[in-house]
């Protein structure tokens, strides 16, 4: 059976699991594929503390799907009433539950939070690499449209 809640602090560690899980991806991980640890700690070594301190700060608007009573994945957003504007911080589910439709619902889920909160327009980002092909497709399929594309470039300085 799925369910969707607020999320609470004792579910913390395993919205970490899933960060520390599903974030090999991004940027970040790239950077260190491409050139080595940078700096001096792994990507996922200061990644994982930084996502985790922002969903500690947005508790309040972290949402959890429990599936049979397990944490299957979590979304987070962030609502500007004087905008009309919301925007989807962090969309993660679990290895184990991927390809079974539980991002999709989730976005779905905090996009009629955003609706009866009078948001007029919801934004997201996602990579652009294989890795966030899925994302896209998701996003796509619920309606959001490209605004901007985003590229990050490199130059090695030493």
């Amino acid at each position: 059976m799925e369910a969707m809640r607020p999320a609470t602090l004792k579910d913390m560690p395993r919205l970490q699991q899933i960060v520390e899980e599903v974030w090999a991806i991004g940027s970040d991980f790239a950077l260190e594929e491409m050139y080595g640890s940078v700096g001096d700690e792994r990507w996922d070594r200061w990644l994982v503390p930084k996502v985790m301190s922002r969903l500690w700060a947005e508790l309040g608007s972290v949402l959890v799907t429990e599936i049979d009573g397990a944490i299957a994945g979590f979304i987070s957003y962030a609502i500007d009433r004087g905008r009309g504007v919301g925007t989807i911080h962090y969309n993660a589910v679990a290895e184990d539950y991927q390809g079974r439709g539980v991002g999709g619902r989730q976005l779905e889920r905090a996009l009629e939070i955003m609706r009866a909160a009078g948001v007029k327009i919801a934004c997201v980002g996602t990579g652009l690499n294989e890795g966030h092909a899925p994302a896209r497709r998701m996003y796509e399929r619920a309606g959001f449209e490209p605004v901007i594309e985003y590229r990050m470039y490199t130059r090695r300085l030493d």
